[in-house]
């Protein structure tokens, strides 16, 4: 249960915060700018919308996850969505689908966390969320469609570090788990 505390102050950060980076901006040849969400665009438009959080992962992928039972859906007040919650014992693991905002919110300040840029999942844009006074967890966040994003969070509680991945590495395997269930 802890953990899925821990895992839900990453996910729930929410107050507006200065200094996030901002989207890039650049004009086009008619001399209008434009905005982009990511420096790497996607390699198609993935919707979330109507998808069951709880099926983003197969039975197949729960042992390699270190996940030992199904997950269980989870209303979230901050995107307002349900998402689904894996919790074991010393480890929590989310994904929520979200359709209310685009990953940019993470950029522009609207959310709060530490916000880091990196390498595509299965090719497509996204960030690591953290917060500085939380080393055990970290959120992935995948930009699947305008508007619309996979947020990932993966939480390990200190005694049980030894039996799992370092957060961000548990994050980003579960947004690449999900994905690959997205792409077929």
């Amino acid at each position: 249960m802890f953990a899925t505390v821990a895992l839900l102050a990453v996910v729930s950060a929410c107050a507006p915060t200065s200094g996030s980076p901002k989207p890039q901006s650049s004009p086009d040849p008619q001399g209008t700018t434009t905005t982009t969400e990511s420096a790497t665009a996607r390699p198609r438009e993935i919707t979330l919308t109507g998808k069951d959080p709880c099926q983003l992962l197969t039975a197949e992928q729960l042992p390699a996850l270190k996940i030992d039972r199904e997950g269980r859906p989870r209303h979230s007040d901050l995107y307002k969505t349900t998402g689904c919650a894996w919790t074991v014992n010393g480890a929590g693991n989310s994904i929520v689908p979200v359709t209310s905002e685009g990953i940019g919110a993470w950029r522009d300040g609207t959310r709060q966390g530490e916000v880091t840029e990196i390498d595509p999942v299965l090719g497509f844009p996204a960030i690591k969320v953290t917060i500085p006074s939380d080393e055990n967890a970290c959120d992935v966040h995948v930009d699947t469609a305008d508007g619309q994003y996979l947020a990932v969070a993966f939480s390990v509680l200190p005694t049980y570090e030894d039996r799992f991945p370092k957060p961000c590495d548990g994050a980003r395997a579960l947004a690449e788990a999900a994905m690959r269930n997205l792409l077929r």
